[in-house]
């Protein structure tokens, strides 16, 4: 494992100088764009101009990726019936009332002529590729236009922030189908892990930053690589099908990631319904009439469409989403303005340094999200970033607020300066595994009790407790250990519980033929080392046994014959299926992609009725067949060291490309399954170097 990163970062050691500027990388003249693709498949895109930059950022995503793109647009167009059918009606139909097609056509016409000329140039040439597969992509794939970018980049922010709106609703007693459509974002397949490292405490002496979102690896929340080199930028990272931008990622000089914080970032608010006029509200300035309306959808039904009207009610704040007891229960989310959000990904990654990383994020563009920051000159940073409504407290978070009361109303956002951060600790690192601000650095974390209850929502975790133990024991953290903690597969707490259980087992009463049955489970689970390595013996069978819903009663209760039921049969089972009992972690724990089926190391949540267990390699499993299969967990992996020459390394889970004809289909399943990752060639010499294909294409 650590040669091979080792491996890795020597090579990209010895490539040319960081820094070279536009003309070294080689761009076209006139306009055109040089779209180069490295060994994975990876899109190197270099131009003079931002219009041609972006027509070829277009052109490649619509190449690897361009059913995913037209259905994340058809989504945050409220179409997605149209291609998913009927299951699909109720989330469309809160996109639409929630005016998510309107705010982005807004947005983009909002912009000025240089950003509305990066998003131009990415429609167009998604387009080019969609007018040279005409006949060849379904029939529903359309062409593009560049409000798409906007729609789906608020549709994003939308599936974050409603979930705080649900939590509102649930505290009323009121259940939403439309909200069940969406993405669960506090649910097992969504997280991530972050950390950066300062000069004093790296074994290279640079700032060291790891990225490692952990979120589905199907759908529309997917992770595209790309590597833009144009006017003011040069920036390889990930970022979602169908956003131009690199999300999260490295510069020349720079680093930075993300992951979901916990900020309140949407309310309900309660409006009373008039008694003998049910078409009126009660609004602040009196009783006004709801604004009424239908949407039509278009649904697929097989081989035709069919047309489904669904009417709406709006108020001054927004759309109904449920009524109950003479109560109309409406949203408020915190959009951002257009120019913020685009100009913002742009200045992130032109960034030179910590200040200017932190002025970009001051107009609040990017709704939430902790950040991570590292670079060159060995600053590291830390902020709990989001658009946070200033509130009156006399209402708590969670609970609806009352539309009619002004007092009740959000009074503007929170500026940067008021959210809570860190830059450069004395402990040497920071880092979040969504366990809020007050658990990144072991000195001067934030205090939440010095800010508003709704800035964070978040506690210590599972892999909070295990990654602060491995950056706090370690006072010179080289390469090789920032990728062996990136990567970590030990099951926080599993020694604990596993030590319970062997214990009850050597001491269980029961027959001679149980107890024979007992003694070779609690052999295996004690000689298991607590891990999720491919090759870990134990792990699978503790993790069937652990899963059980009457697991922690059974270990907890003083009567042994619960957890003799249980094991034994649990055993039994596990040895039919796998044939042996101390099976290793690669036959139980597998992931596919196509035909190819893998087994693969680390391990998602196993959840007891009072305990669950983690690691910081996270794959979070559906059982199919006996044996859990990757739907979730590490969805991004990339680890940058800040030397004379920057040095990064990265992986996917399966490739850049959706083809399955595509040899970029699963190139790096066999990586991402051993905890490995590939070079991230960011330089002129080793991207010719290592290049599948270097084509130049002229803009239309």
């Amino acid at each position: 494992m650590r040669s091979t990163l080792s491996a890795c970062l020597l090579a990209l050691l010895c490539s040319n100088a960081l820094g070279a500027d536009l003309a070294a990388y080689d761009p076209p003249p006139g306009k055109a764009v040089r779209i180069i693709r490295d060994n994975y498949g990876v899109p190197h895109v270099i131009s003079n101009d931002d219009y041609s930059l972006f027509y070829g950022i277009g052109y490649a995503q619509a190449e690897d990726q361009l059913e995913n793109i037209v259905k994340n647009y058809l989504r945050a167009s409220g179409r997605a019936t149209e291609f998913e059918g009927i299951g699909s009606l109720l989330m469309d139909h809160l996109v639409r009332i929630l005016d998510i097609p309107r705010r982005g056509d807004e947005q983009y016409a909002a912009l000025d002529s240089r950003w509305k000329s990066q998003v131009d140039g990415y429609a167009a040439g998604v387009n080019r590729f969609i007018k040279e597969q005409k006949g060849a992509v379904p029939d529903w794939i359309e062409p593009v236009r560049p409000e798409d970018v906007l729609r789906f980049s608020t549709f994003v922010d939308v599936i974050f922030c409603v979930g705080d709106c649900r939590k509102d609703l649930n505290q009323a007693g009121i259940k939403v189908a439309a909200l069940d459509r969406l993405p669960p974002i506090d649910g097992k397949l969504y997280g991530s892990n972050q950390f950066a490292i300062s000069p004093g405490r790296s074994g290279t002496g640079n700032a060291q930053l790891s990225m490692d979102p952990h979120l589905p690896l199907n759908g529309f929340y997917r992770w595209y690589e790309q590597h833009l080199v144009g006017p003011d930028v040069n920036a390889m990272g990930a970022t979602f099908f169908g956003v131009p931008y690199v999300s999260m990622g490295r510069t020349q000089n720079s680093a930075w990631c993300m992951t979901v914080n916990g900020p309140d970032l949407g309310d309900v608010f309660a409006f009373d319904i008039k008694p003998d006029d049910p078409t009126q509200y009660r609004d602040v300035d009196g009783w006004k009439k709801f604004d009424a309306g239908e949407e039509t959808h278009q649904i697929r039904m097989k081989d035709k469409l069919a047309e489904k009207k669904i009417p709406f009610r709006k108020t001054s704040l927004g759309p109904v989403v449920a009524e109950r007891d003479g109560k109309a229960y409406v949203f408020a989310l915190p959009w951002p303005e257009s120019t913020n959000r685009v100009r913002q990904f742009y200045d992130m990654a032109g960034a030179k340094s910590a200040a200017e990383f932190k002025d970009a994020l001051r107009p609040l563009g990017l709704v939430m999200f902790n950040l991570v920051y590292a670079d060159k000159a060995g600053d590291i940073f830390y902020i709990s970033n989001a658009r946070v409504p200033k509130r009156d407290l006399r209402i708590g978070s969670g609970e609806p607020r009352p539309g009619h009361e002004a007092w009740a109303r959000w009074q503007g956002y929170h500026p940067l300066d008021e959210l809570p951060q860190v830059l450069n600790p004395p402990c040497g690192y920071v880092m979040n595994t969504n366990s809020g601000p007050q658990n990144v650095c072991l000195d001067v974390a934030p205090r939440m009790d010095q800010f508003p209850p709704y800035m964070n929502s978040q506690e210590a975790n599972a892999r909070s407790r295990r990654l602060s133990k491995l950056l706090g024991d370690d006072q010179e953290i080289t390469t090789d250990e920032t990728h062996d903690y990136a990567t970590d597969t030990r099951l926080e707490a599993g020694d604990r519980w596993r030590d319970k259980l062997v214990e009850r087992l050597r001491a269980a009463a029961g027959s001679e033929t149980e107890r024979a049955g007992l003694a070779e489970v609690a052999d295996v689970l004690a000689k298991w080392d607590v891990r999720t390595d491919l090759d870990s013996r134990g792990a699978a069978l503790f993790v069937v046994i652990a899963s059980d819903k009457s697991f922690a009663d059974a270990l907890a209760a003083e009567d042994d014959a619960a957890l003799v039921k249980l094991v034994s049969g649990k055993a039994q089972r596990f040895r039919e299926k796998f044939g042996a009992l101390d099976a290793p972690w690669k036959d139980f724990n597998r992931i596919s992609r196509g035909d190819i089926d893998l087994g693969i190391a680390g391990c998602g949540f196993v959840e007891a009725d009072k305990g669950s267990f983690i690691c910081l390699r996270p794959t979070y499993g559906l059982s199919r067949d006996g044996k859990r299969y990757a739907a979730g967990g590490s969805s991004y992996g990339m680890i940058v060291d800040f030397s004379n020459d920057v040095r990064a390394v990265s992986c996917l889970p399966f490739g850049v490309s959706e083809n399955p004809a595509s040899k970029h289909f699963a190139d790096q399943l066999p990586l991402y399954v051993d905890l490995k990752f590939k070079p991230a060639w960011f330089e002129p010499a080793e991207i010719l170097a290592n290049a599948e294909s270097n084509r130049v294409l002229e803009v239309e």
